[in-house]
Order: structure tokens, then sequence, then C-alpha cells
């Protein structure tokens, strides 16, 4: 049972912080603060319902009830609720979501083993025809997979390699040296864990625009043109793989290209970002605290005794 109160409080934090994501972030143009935001609080999701901070208060009149302070006996009972003669909720509950955990895990193993045979089967490139300075793996792949990006792993298509190798690679080293196949990887795990949330696939997207917004950055004011055109001439390509970061995706194409093109937001619009703190605080509470007193005791009236 404790492990379903920990599945229920890290559940409400994503859907809690992904609102606020959606409501005042979004449409902003600090794509990395994005990027630190979202990231920042999946890892706070799974953090703060293991965190407990008992404390006391000394006013007559009670205070909100924090989710700690919930009857694990009352979540129980309502669970075996028998609908059934004999029929335990529970573990069917547990089934289905050990099953859904075990199809979401399966689907990350193919994944890292479909990248795997597309990064062995590359022709790794000689350091001659590395750019100097640049510290990752430069494969050529003989197949019709779009150009893509793992970890320290960057592979061209033999096309873009003799076509558009300048503009693909400068597009993919952001993601190398900025780590996005970190953020990839970290939230196909928690849906490993989480995948009854509709929200992760959200998760997903969001992290996925903000990396393609960011590696678009490197495009001047004068290039912002020809290099939506270019994303409009490129050839539609087979993804890679769901873990890897590819430089083509037709589902991202109309995001990236409006991103491109609009003005960067004015600076006062980071203040948006101070209002993450009174969140923190009141999730804090309802998350994290438990009251010691709470309960008789704590609505009886405080008496002196007046000598």
């Amino acid at each position: 049972m404790d492990i379903l109160i920990y599945l229920l409080k890290t559940n409400l934090c994503l859907v809690i912080f992904y609102g606020f994501y959606w409501v005042f972030l979004r449409r902003n143009t600090f794509f990395v603060a994005n990027r630190f935001y979202l990231i920042g609080s999946i890892l706070l999701s799974l953090c703060l319902p293991l965190i407990k901070v008992k404390h006391n208060y000394d006013f007559e009149s009670s205070l909100p009830l924090t989710l700690n302070e919930i009857s694990t006996e009352s979540i129980k009972s309502s669970f075996y609720t028998p609908i059934f003669a004999n029929f335990n909720w529970i573990d069917l509950m547990a089934v289905v979501y050990l099953t859904g955990a075990a199809l979401i895990l399966a689907k990350v193993v193919f994944a890292f083993v479909k990248i795997y045979n597309l990064l062995i089967n590359g022709d790794p490139l000689g350091e001659d025809e590395t750019r100097e300075g640049r510290n990752y793996w430069l494969l050529r792949s003989e197949g019709t997979v779009s150009s893509y990006s793992f970890f320290n792993f960057l592979i061209l298509n033999r096309d873009d390699l003799y076509y558009n190798r300048s503009m693909i690679t400068d597009h993919e080293e952001v993601h190398i040296g900025q780590w996005h196949s970190f953020d990839v990887l970290l939230l196909e795990f928690v849906q490993i864990f989480c995948w009854f949330n509709p929200l992760i696939g959200s998760y997903k997207q969001s992290l996925r625009q903000i990396h393609e917004f960011i590696a678009d950055g490197i495009v001047t004011e004068e290039e912002k043109v020809s290099y939506a055109e270019f994303l409009f001439a490129y050839n539609f390509k087979a993804n890679a793989s769901s873990l890897s970061n590819n430089f083509f995706n037709d589902s991202l194409l109309k995001e990236r290209i409006m991103m491109i093109m609009k003005e960067r937001s004015p600076a006062w619009t980071k203040t948006k970002y101070l209002l993450i703190v009174p969140l923190l605080v009141v999730m804090g509470y309802f998350i994290v605290a438990k009251d010691i007193r709470r309960g008789d005791d704590a609505l009886k009236p405080q008496t002196t005794i007046k000598k």
C-alpha cells in the first residue's frame, strides 16, 4: 500500500508541475530554462513523496489536511470493498500495473536493441573527417534512416554525409553537447513506473520540442528563412529510434518553423519563473508535511491554569 501512496503522490506532482508549465511557460522562448524546469519537476516529483517532515503548531484551528495524514487503512478499505464475493481488487490492480510496466519496459528494451544495431552497423569515420576538438563518435549509416544522435554518437546517413553534412552536424552537435539523450532516457524510465499517467506522453513531447528549439537556435537571424526552407525540402525519412535525437521529425516540423520565426520573449516574462517558489511551498506542505498534533488533541481548546 505504501507503493500505491507513493505513486499517487508522484503522479499528482507530475500533473501539477506540467499544468504550471502548460499555463505559464510553454510559450516562452527561454528554452534552456524550460528544459531545466521540466527535468527538475520530474526529479522533484520522484523525490518529494519520499520526504516526510513532522511539524507542530500552536493554533487552535486545524490546518488543511495533507496527503501524509490520509489514513492508509481508509484507502485500503475502499479498494477492498467487495463487489463480488472473495474478489481482491488490490491484487487485480497490482497485476494490471505490473503488466503495463512490463510492456513499457519491453518497448524500451526493443528501442535499445534497435539503436544498438544501428550503431554497430554504422561505419566509423576517421578522425580526419571529424571536426577538430569535437568529442563524439562520427558514424556513417548505409541505411535510409534519418541522421540522428545518441549521447556521444552522431550517425549520418549516406546522403546527408555528402549533401547536408555541415547543417545537420551543427544541429546534432547541440543535442550531444547538452546531453539531450539523458532527458529522453529519463522520461522512458519514468514512463515504466507511471505508464498509466497520460501526461508522461505530454512531458516527452514537450521535451523533444524544447530539444529541437534549442538545437535550432544555432540559426542566425539572416539564416532563418533559408533554414526553414531547408527543413521543408528535407526528405521525409523513417525515424531511427524513439531514444535518439533525429534531425528530422515531421511531427515537430510545424512547431520548429513557428518557433524559429517567432520573436524572442521579452526579458520581463522571466518573472513567471518566480511563481515556481509559491508553487513549491504549497506542494511541499501537502506532499511532505505531517502534523503530529492533528486529531482530537489538536482540536481541543488550549486551557491554562491560573494560580
